[in-house]
């Protein structure tokens, strides 16, 4: 049986994931190129999931309570299935979907290295560089690390509000107490 930090975790990284997907999917077929808004926009669903997860685990399994630590674990890791889910679609969507769009995201960065003044050579070379490096697949990858991370950041912040400590004293009594009421009820 999995754990409930486990469960919990994977079902809400799930949503998170399908989410995102369909923003970008959306964004994407509208024609918006990518900029800071939409950055800030997967941030936004990317924290309101952490924090609605979280906040499901302590409410629903916990009884209520959950450490800064537990709370951060479980945002690092609804994020982490999140960016699996994520980065399983960008490899598809650029590999197999739409493959212009790598050309896209090359032109864009040689407009942005032009209206720094580069000379032609250097970003001739830091284009063809990028493309080597630049993969459907190491975008995948580099999707599960970065949204982890950031997921990371996120958690180290959402924790502090989320987390919810309890009176250990009177929580270990009202376990004696329902232990001795099971046991009244079996005799």
């Amino acid at each position: 049986m999995k754990s409930p930090l486990l469960k919990n975790s994977m079902n809400f990284g799930a949503l998170n994931g399908v989410a995102i997907i369909i923003v970008s999917l959306l964004i994407y077929l509208i024609g918006i190129k990518q900029n800071f808004a939409i950055s800030l926009i997967i941030y936004a669903i990317n924290i309101l999931f952490i924090v609605l997860g979280t906040k499901y685990l302590r409410d629903q399994h916990l009884q209520g309570q959950i450490s800064y630590g537990k709370s951060v674990g479980s945002g690092v890791l609804i994020s982490l299935f999140m960016s699996i889910i994520v980065a399983f679609y960008i490899f598809i969507f650029f590999k197999l979907m739409a493959p212009a769009e790598m050309d896209k995201i090359f032109e864009q960065q040689e407009e942005v290295l032009y209206s720094q003044g580069l000379p032609e050579d250097q970003i001739e070379m830091s284009i063809e560089m990028a493309k080597k490096f630049t993969t459907p697949f190491t975008m995948a990858i580099g999707t599960v690390f970065s949204y982890t991370f950031l997921g990371l950041l996120f958690s180290l912040v959402t924790a502090a509000f989320i987390k919810k400590g309890g009176d250990s004293y009177q929580q270990m009594m009202k376990e004696v107490e329902k232990e001795m009421n099971d046991e009244q009820s079996n005799a």
